[in-house]
C-alpha cells in the first residue's frame, strides 16, 4: 500500500485543531469520499503525530484528541463500507457475468484509482481501510471494527450472490425440471460458480490481505472465510443435489457440471486450504465422485433402453425409425464429451447382448473402455431394430428397413470425427458388410421372382422327334415376366431409400442381375416373336426401358 505524505506538523497544537476540525459530520463525510486523497493524508499525519507524542509520554494534555481521533478513524471505517454496499438493482447476473470476470479477477484488479462496481472496492478505498486499521492496531482501539469489516463484505458477498437467482434447489426440485429448464440452471451454477472462483472470492481474499496485512488479531479463517464460506456452500450443496437426478436425458447438464466442477477444483483447493475450511474442499471433491456415479449410472440406464425400447412400431415406409434418430443423436453429443466420458467410463461392458459375434467382436477389441460402451451402444441398437423389423409382413420391407437405418448409423457416425475415433473404422466395415448383406437379402427376397420369369424352363414343345421352341410357351414367358416385372415396380414404388448413395447401390444391384440375363434372354428368344403381330405385348420393354424404370424407384417423387 501507498504510505501518506511525511508531512509535519509544526506544533501538536495544530495536529489537534485537524483533529477537531474533521470531527465534525460535514468534514467526516470528505474522510469518507475517495475524492481527495490530499485532505484524508493530512488528516492521517495529524493522527500519527497525536499518537506518537501519547506514545512517547511527551504530552498528556492530548490524550483526548487522540480518544477522539481513534472513534472518528472508526466511523470513517464504517462510512467507506457502507458506500461500497449501497445496493444497484442493475447488478444481475447479465451485467455482472462479463467475459472478463469470467476468466480472472479483473474486475477486482482493475477498478480504477477512485472508482469501483457496485460492491466493489476502488483502491483508494482500500488504501483508506487499510490505512485506519494501521492506526487503530497501533492505537489498541481496532476493536469491533473486524466484526464491522466482516458483516459488511460477507453482506456484499451474500447480496451478488442472490441476484444470481439460482436459489436453493433440492434433489425433488431438480427432479421436477424437464430438461432444457435443468440444462438452463446447471449453465447458471456455471457461471455463477466461475464468476465466485475466478473473481468475487480472490477479489474479496485480496481486500482482506491488503486491508489487515500484519494484523495479528484478523486471521484468514475469522475474516475471509466468514465472508464467502456461506456462499461456497451453497454452491456445493446445489451441485450435490444434481448428483441424484435419475433420468438419462439429463446426462449433458451433468457433464457439463462435472466437467466445470473439475476444472474449478483446483481454485476450490487453493482458496480453502486451511483446516476451518476442508469441508468446502472435501465437499466439492465427494459431489465431483458422486457425479462421475451418476454419468455411469445414467449411461447405463440409456444403454438399457436403446437395447430394450419397446414402444414404437417401425415406419410402415421403411425408413429411419424414431430410436435411430434420437440414439445417434445422442451418441453424437456424447463424443463431444469423449475426455470426461473417457474419464469417467473406465470398465469394459459387461451386459449381454444375445449375440454371439458381436460379443466376440467387443472382446477381441483393444479400444479404451468408453469406447467399446459406445460401440455397444451401436450394437444394441442393431439388434433392437432387428428386432423391430420382424414387425413387417413383407420380408422385402423388413430387409430396406435394416438397409436405411444402419446406413443412418454410419453416415451419422461419419458426420462427427469424434465419434469415428471412439467407434473405430474397424467397427463401421462390419456394419457396411451388414447394409450389403440385407441389400442381397432384399434383392432375394423380391426381384428373383422376375428373374425366374426369364429362365429357358418350360419353353420347349415335347413332342415324339420333334424337340423345338413353343412359341405359345414363350409368348406367355414374356407377358409373364412384363407382369411380374410391372407387379415388383409398383409394389416397391412406395419404398423409400432415403440414403442416396445407398439408393444407387440398390438400383445397381439389382440392373446388375436382372439385365445381363433379360438381354440375353432377348437376343436369344426376341426374334421369334419380333414377327408376331401385337408383338409390343410380349417385348414391352427394352433394356434402357427397364433401367430407366428400376432406377425410379427409392425415391420420392
Amino acid at each position: 500500500m501507498e504510505s501518506c505524505e511525511d508531512t509535519k506538523f509544526l506544533d501538536l497544537e495544530s495536529a489537534a485543531r485537524v483533529i477537531i476540525e474533521f470531527g465534525a459530520p460535514a468534514q467526516l463525510q470528505g474522510l469518507v469520499n475517495d475524492a481527495d486523497r490530499a485532505k484524508f493524508d493530512h488528516y492521517l499525519n495529524a493522527v500519527d503525530e497525536i499518537q506518537q507524542s501519547i506514545k512517547t509520554g511527551q504530552v498528556s494534555d492530548y490524550e483526548a484528541h487522540g480518544t477522539r481521533a481513534m472513534k472518528t478513524l472508526q466511523l470513517v471505517f464504517q462510512g467507506i463500507l457502507d458506500c461500497s454496499t449501497s445496493v444497484n438493482q442493475s447488478d444481475t447476473l447479465s451485467s455482472t457475468l462479463d467475459s472478463s470476470s469470467m476468466t480472472s479477477s479483473y474486475g477486482y484488479e482493475q477498478q480504477g484509482g477512485h472508482h469501483a462496481s457496485h460492491h466493489e472496492l476502488s483502491q483508494e478505498q482500500v488504501y483508506r481501510l487499510c490505512s485506519i486499521v494501521q492506526r487503530l492496531n497501533k492505537g489498541g482501539c481496532l476493536g469491533d471494527c473486524i466484526e464491522v469489516y466482516r458483516i459488511s463484505r460477507k453482506s456484499v458477498v451474500d447480496a451478488r450472490f442472490l441476484r444470481f437467482s439460482i436459489g436453493r434447489w433440492s434433489v425433488n426440485d431438480l427432479q421436477g425440471l424437464d430438461v432444457e429448464e435443468f440444462a438452463a440452471k446447471i449453465k447458471l451454477w456455471i457461471q455463477v460458480a466461475q464468476k465466485c472462483y475466478h473473481s468475487i472470492f480472490p477479489g474479496e481474499r485480496q481486500y482482506y490481505e491488503q486491508i489487515f496485512d500484519g494484523v495479528r488479531a484478523v486471521s484468514y479463517d475469522t475474516c475471509f472465510l466468514a465472508i464467502v464460506e456461506h456462499v461456497a456452500v451453497e454452491l456445493n450443496n446445489f451441485a450435490d443435489a444434481v448428483s441424484f437426478i435419475t433420468s438419462f436425458r439429463k446426462l449433458f447438464a451433468v457433464l457439463d457440471l462435472y466437467k466445470a466442477l473439475d476444472v474449478i477444483l483446483p481454485e476450490i483447493q487453493k482458496m480453502f486450504y486451511t483446516v476451518a475450511s476442508e469441508n468446502i474442499c472435501q465437499g466439492a471433491s465427494n459431489t465431483i465422485t458422486s457425479l462421475a456415479t451418476l454419468v455411469r449410472k445414467l449411461f447405463s440406464s440409456f444403454e438399457d433402453t436403446v437395447l430394450n425400447e419397446q414402444s414404437n412400431s417401425p415406419p410402415p415406409d421403411g425408413t429411419i425409425h424414431s430410436l435411430t434418430e434420437y440414439a445417434m443423436n445422442y451418441v453424437t453429443r456424447l463424443s463431444q464429451y469423449k475426455e470426461s466420458v473417457t474419464d469417467i467410463i473406465t470398465s469394459r461392458p459387461t451386459k449381454s447382448l444375445g449375440n454371439q459375434a458381436d460379443e466376440q467382436f467387443l472382446e477381441a477389441s483393444d479400444r479404451t473402455s468408453s469406447n467399446l460402451h459406445m460401440i455397444w451402444i451401436m450394437m444394441s441398437l442393431k439388434i433392437n431394430l432387428m428386432s423391430k423389423s420382424k414387425v413387417y409382413e413383407d420380408s422385402a420391407l423388413r430387409y430396406l428397413f435394416i438397409m436405411n437405418n444402419v446406413t443412418y448409423i454410419i453416415k451419422t457416425v461419419k458426420g462427427s470425427p469424434e465419434l469415428v475415433e471412439m467407434i473405430g473404422k474397424e467397427y463401421l466395415s462390419k456394419l457396411r458388410k451388414e447394409v450389403l448383406q440385407a441389400a442381397q437379402d432384399y434383392y432375394s427376397s423380391i426381384w428373383h421372382r422376375v428373374l425366374y420369369c426369364l429362365r429357358d424352363d418350360g419353353l420347349s414343345n415335347k413332342f415324339p422327334f420333334y424337340n423345338g421352341i413353343s412359341k405359345n410357351s414363350l409368348k406367355d414367358r414374356f407377358k409373364t415376366f412384363n407382369s411380374t416385372f410391372e407387379e415388383v415396380c409398383q409394389m416397391q414404388s412406395t419404398r423409400l431409400v432415403l440414403d442416396v448413395g445407398l439408393r444407387e447401390e440398390l438400383q445397381k444391384l439389382i440392373l446388375s442381375k436382372l439385365l445381363p440375363v433379360y438381354k440375353a434372354f432377348l437376343e436369344k428368344y426376341g426374334s421369334r416373336v419380333q414377327s408376331e403381330r401385337g408383338k409390343e405385348r410380349y417385348i414391352k420393354y427394352s433394356s434402357e426401358d427397364l433401367e430407366d424404370k428400376v432406377k425410379k424407384l427409392f425415391s420420392e417423387h
